[in-house]
Order: structure tokens, then sequence, then C-alpha cells
């Protein structure tokens, strides 16, 4: 019977889906399977995944232009620092994936930068998205991939938290 077909209500079901969407977070976690043995340089990758995170809050808030670049310069300059200490550590223990991770970060900052310049020009949601997106993905297999490859160069030295 066509009575018993229940009603659709539109706006009730904008409100779910955009409650649905409200719970629905960019953010990550750190995790152990990103700990590369080097307290200092765990640290540093939480805090980029920190400030990554903050570029998630201020997609979900439509924070203004102004404040999304604000977080992307802040993200460029932290990972500038980052890397450098890292390459040193790499270095300094001796870690065979040292070459290839200097090779890694010069190929982020560029596209860092390129990010920069492209969402002064195009500030929209979908951009940042796309960046935010982008940023996580890369970090997440850089670490994963290269940089957890210091854990056996890092395991027999006495380290500490601010080398």
């Amino acid at each position: 019977m066509v009575d018993n077909i229940p009603s659709f209500d539109a706006a009730d079901h904008n409100s779910r889906k955009n409650r649905s969407m409200e719970k629905h977070s960019l953010k990550i976690q750190w995790s152990d399977d990103l700990s590369t043995g080097h307290l200092p340089t765990d640290n540093q990758h939480r805090m980029l995944i920190d400030i990554i995170n903050e570029l998630a809050d201020a997609i979900e808030k439509a924070e203004t232009p102004a404040k999304m670049n604000e977080i992307l310069q802040l993200l460029y300059h932290y990972t500038e620092w980052h890397f450098e200490r890292e390459e040193e550590c790499m270095a300094r223990t001796k870690c065979p994936f040292g070459e290839k991770n200097k090779k890694a970060h010069c190929v982020f900052i560029e596209r860092l930068k390129a990010f920069q310049h492209e969402y002064r020009e195009n500030p929209s949601k979908d951009f940042a998205e796309r960046v935010y997106k982008e940023l996580i993905n890369w970090l997440l297999d850089h670490i994963r991939g290269i940089d957890t490859g210091l854990r056996a160069f890092v395991a027999h030295e006495n380290m500490t938290p601010d080398q």
C-alpha cells in the first residue's frame, strides 16, 4: 500500500547529514608505528602532525584565508627547522637513509612552497582539503617509509631530548 511509505523530510535529512559530517574529522593521531626510536625526532613529528591538524581544524571551522595562510607559514618554517635536525641526526648516527631523506625533504619543501602560493591564488575550502590530504599522506608515508629506519641506528645511543 502506498499509505505505508514513510515521508521524506528533506530538512531532517540535511540536519542528520550535517551532524554526521561534523563528527567526521580530518585530523589524525600519532601512533607507535610512526616512532623512530629517537625522542626528539618523534616529538618533532608529533608537532608536525599537530600543525597539520590545525589546518584540519581551520578547514572544518571555515577559517579565513589569512588564518589558513598563517598555519601554512608556520608549517613551512617548522618543517624546515625539523628537517635540518632530522638530517643532522641521520648523519650523526650514520643512517644509510640519510641521502634519500634529504632528497625527499627538498621535494616536500618545494611542494609546500607551491601549496602556499597556490592557496594565496585560490583560497577555497576544496583546495585547502586537497592540500591537507596531500600533506598528511606525504608525512605519514615519509615517516613510515624512511624516518623509522632510524630505529636501528639510534637504539644503541643514549640520546637526550635536546639532541
